[in-house]
């Protein structure tokens, strides 16, 4: 089984998630779903062998890196994208069609500052909300992933 801690919307407050990774010393990866991406590269100097992997969000001005991003983890195609494209703030059937398209298990996105978990379409959708201006919740949350080639479990955490 493998552990990923999954984060979004940063927005320069990284200590909830050094927090959250001393919690899960033996966790496989560190995603984070962008708006302040330069946050996963901060906290990747802070633990060198954190697997960190990061998209960039609508605040982030850059165009070196993608933003999407497809991972295959135990056999599980995993799309990562902070959502701002995909028009989340409005509702996520953008975002289904895409992963309905390219043949996606799990969908990561941020973007809305709120944490959502729905299944549609045989589609996991994971938000992990916010931990820098969290909406809806009085703390900050995240997402854990837990995938395996049998299954996979995500989950809203406050922080």
């Amino acid at each position: 089984m493998k552990l990923y801690i999954v984060i979004s919307d940063t927005h320069g407050d990284i200590l909830p998630a050094k927090k959250i990774i001393e919690q899960y010393p033996q966790n496989d990866g560190f995603i984070h779903l962008g708006d302040f991406y330069k946050d996963a590269y901060i906290i990747k100097s802070h633990y060198p062998d954190l697997n960190v992997i990061t998209v960039p969000g609508n605040c982030d001005f850059t165009y070196d890196i993608p933003t999407d991003l497809v991972l295959e983890i135990e056999g599980k195609r995993i799309l990562l994208t902070h959502g701002h494209r995909y028009n989340v703030k409005n509702g996520i059937d953008r975002l289904e069609k895409k992963a309905l398209q390219d043949n996606i298990d799990v969908v990561l996105f941020g973007h809305t500052h709120s944490p959502l978990h729905d299944y549609r379409s045989n589609i996991t959708f994971v938000n992990p909300g916010s931990m820098g201006f969290p909406r809806g919740f009085s703390s900050p949350t995240y997402a854990l992933l837990e995938i395996s080639k049998n299954g996979l479990e995500a989950r809203i955490m406050d922080a």
